[in-house]
């Protein structure tokens, strides 16, 4: 689904659909107008997105340990029917 993000991108901000559903998939159009709305860097929807489908690869770092933007995210995430249809 989604690509690992070029170095140093981090701190770019999402911009556009598109970028979102690089990240995250194929995400609502409302999911996609919510996570705009928050501003969130490349670097940050990727470890939401990455969280969301449980593939982190980094068990020292668990969903309650996400915080700001990210948590956010994942949770707009979790809430769209692309995963909810994943949920285990």
């Amino acid at each position: 689904m989604a690509n690992t993000i070029k170095p140093n991108s981090g701190h770019v901000p999402v911009t556009s659909a598109e970028e979102v559903r690089h990240f995250a998939g194929p995400v609502t159009d409302h999911t996609v107008a919510e996570i705009l709305g928050i501003h969130p860097t490349m670097d940050e929807l990727e470890i939401a997105a990455l969280h969301a489908r449980g593939q982190s690869g980094r068990p020292e770092k668990s969903v309650e340990e996400l915080s700001g933007p990210a948590a956010l995210l994942y949770d707009l995430l979790m809430q769209d029917e692309v995963y909810l249809s994943d949920e285990r």
